[in-house]
């Protein structure tokens, strides 16, 4: 029961500090120019693949318990 109550919790956490990150690389692209590594659709891209996956994951995770 603590276990679940914790992972609740941390996952609340979670999703707010994504979103922290998602509003630092929309920052990103609005400010900087891309250099070679770092474009602004690389940018674009990590916020689609990685941030909103796993916010979705983590959600659905909460619903479930």
């Amino acid at each position: 029961m603590a276990d679940r109550k914790r992972m609740r919790k941390l996952r609340k956490k979670r999703i707010g500090s994504v979103k922290k990150q998602i509003e630092k690389h929309e920052e990103k692209i609005k400010n900087e120019r891309g250099r070679f590594d770092t474009t602004k659709d690389y940018w674009k891209k990590e916020i689609e693949e990685k941030f909103l996956k796993q916010i979705e994951d983590d959600e659905k995770n909460l619903e479930k318990k």
